[in-house]
């Protein structure tokens, strides 16, 4: 007799209870599927940032190697995707018992369609246009803050941008003697001529023979005609207007070009919100049947109710 009723108990304490909240298996299902939807989304825009930084270098690499630059992103988005997405949507919002008020529970609580926020799959169905919200802009905000300047993967981002630029073809500090080849060269005539030749030319064409007032100071008369600063040295070339202007803008073309491509890669990184809006249509404020791209409502509505 005692033997069967052990048995009994056993049998029931064996059967799990059934649970009509979204607890262990359905929370780590239905935080991977918003996490799997946003692959393609988060791709799209890091595609399209991929492409606007390939405008912004002089060598326009192939998207791939683009894609390559945004890689500290996508590896710190990834790295804690679902983490993050779990913990918007059920301990932050979606949790507890399914009771009003008055401490009862509604008609169609916990399933299929619970009218409070609770943690049940009836719960997430009801308020999904609000769960759609948390998963975007959980995705979002998460992006936009890898992107953000002075942080790891912001900066990292931008060493590879700044070392393409500076390497690859097309690049001003591989081409500027190219760009500027009579420039140069008559800044080294220069140079050289005055090294050598030294403050006074011994071939004049004075008006005298070398005598007179000038004999004792070292500047005779002799020895050039007119003031001896006005005098230029015969082997050096006078550089014309558009030579000196040129040489004058060496450096700061340099400098232009890494500030044209370092502004216009800040622009890019600041864009992810909008970008976001164009790929889901929306900017996350919640509208009634809001981010028609992102939503994936009634595949979502289905699968969560396959929970108990």
């Amino acid at each position: 007799m005692s033997m069967r009723f052990f048995s009994i108990i056993s049998f029931f304490l064996a059967v799990p209870a059934t649970v009509y909240a979204c607890e262990g298996d359905c929370i780590v299902a239905i935080t991977d599927a918003f996490v799997g939807n946003y692959s393609l989304p988060v791709h799209t825009v890091m595609r399209s940032m991929a492409r606007q930084i390939s405008l912004s270098l002089p060598s326009h690499p192939d998207e791939e190697t683009s894609m390559g630059f945004l890689e500290p992103v996508l590896t710190a988005y990834h790295k804690d995707a679902y983490q993050r997405m779990e913990t918007a949507i059920f301990p932050n919002y979606f949790h507890g018992k399914c009771l009003d008020d008055q401490g009862v529970e509604p008609a169609g609580c916990p399933n299929p369609d619970c009218p409070i926020v609770c943690g049940t799959p009836g719960s997430l169905v009801h308020h999904y246009p609000k769960l759609r919200y948390i998963a975007f802009n959980e995705t979002f905000h998460r992006i936009q803050a890898l992107c953000t300047p002075g942080t790891d993967t912001y900066n990292r981002v931008e060493k590879m941008v700044m070392d393409a630029a500076d390497s690859g073809p097309g690049n001003s500090r591989r081409s500027y003697s190219r760009v500027f080849p009579r420039a140069l060269s008559n800044a080294v005539n220069v140079a050289h001529n005055n090294k050598g030749s030294g403050a006074v030319s011994g071939s004049g064409s004075g008006s005298g023979s070398g005598s007179g007032n000038g004999s004792g100071n070292g500047f005779g008369t002799g020895s050039r005609s007119g003031s001896h600063h006005d005098s230029v040295p015969a082997s050096r070339p006078k550089a014309s207007s558009g030579d000196r202007a040129s040489s004058k803008m060496l450096v700061p073309i340099f400098l232009k070009r890494d500030e044209d491509v370092r502004s216009r890669f800040a622009e890019t990184m600041k864009q992810v919100r909008e970008l976001f809006g164009d790929v889901c249509g929306g900017n996350g404020s919640e509208e009634t049947n809001g981010l028609p791209e992102c939503s994936w409502e009634d595949q979502m509505k289905a699968y969560i109710l396959s929970y108990p």
